[in-house]
């Protein structure tokens, strides 16, 4: 006859004695305070007012490009999705308030007219914090987060909006009550 713990050692690599993992904690947008270039201070998280938020989050000046493509892809969805609103968040490092001011005004002055100041909102952060935060592995490329009110991320993206990147966003929207 096997002896409890030998039965144990026999039993144990065919998972009929392991636990159930316990599920992660979801990834969720940490507390943020910014001001957006209209000027406005909001908090994050709890200023989202729609069920739903589109976050493009850049890194560097060089990927606006990639961001632009996302504005683009959340103008023409709008219409249809009016209950997902749009953020662009320029993610930097913290800074004195003289740099914030610089480059906040030239961001302002950059942005076409009929573009909406308000959903645009400079981060200035603990960047490692921040990135850790979200499970972020690198700033190599743009970050598209569809998050709820809470900002519980809920899909996300990587690069510039490709037709298989809005294809993947558009169908987890059809299926979200969130977005209906």
């Amino acid at each position: 006859m096997l002896a409890p713990l030998a039965m144990a050692a026999f039993i144990a690599p065919f998972g009929l004695l392991s636990q159930p993992k316990p599920e992660a904690p979801p990834v969720q947008l940490p507390p943020v305070s910014a001001d957006a270039l209209d000027k406005a201070k909001l908090n994050f998280p709890a200023d989202f007012s729609a069920p739903l938020n589109l976050l493009v989050l850049s890194f560097a000046r060089d990927q606006q490009d990639e961001a632009d493509t996302w504005f683009k892809a959340a103008g023409e969805a709008q219409a249809v999705l009016p209950k997902v609103q749009f953020w662009m968040f320029p993610v930097s490092a913290r800074e004195d308030v003289l740099y914030k001011w610089w480059l906040n005004s030239s961001m302002r002055s950059s942005v076409p007219r009929d573009e909406p100041l308000h959903n645009i909102v400079p981060l200035y952060v603990n960047k490692q914090q921040f990135l850790k935060s979200l499970a972020i592995p690198s700033e190599k490329q743009i970050v598209v987060l569809l998050t709820d009110k809470e900002g519980i991320v809920l899909w996300r993206g990587e690069g510039s909006a490709t037709e298989e990147k809005k294809a993947s966003l558009a169908g987890f929207l059809k299926s979200s009550p969130l977005a209906h």
